[in-house]
């Protein structure tokens, strides 16, 4: 299948997470945040990703018919 997709959908997620930076619960919930904006953003481009493709299936499935 040589189908071409959103450059944005084949960026790979983040490797590297932020680390904590110290020991209060600010810096905890900061690196939270921070957790949450990467999943975000992430999961966003992966369900698209998976969605795109599905649906090209569907279309290759429909015209076998």
């Amino acid at each position: 299948m040589n189908e071409h997709y959103q450059e944005n959908l084949l960026t790979k997620c983040q490797d590297r997470l932020p680390k904590l930076t110290g020991t209060t619960g600010n810096n905890l919930a900061n690196v939270i945040m921070d957790y949450s904006k990467l999943y975000g953003n992430c999961a966003a481009r992966h369900n698209q990703l998976v969605d795109e493709i599905n649906k090209r299936k569907e279309l290759t499935y429909e015209q076998r018919k």
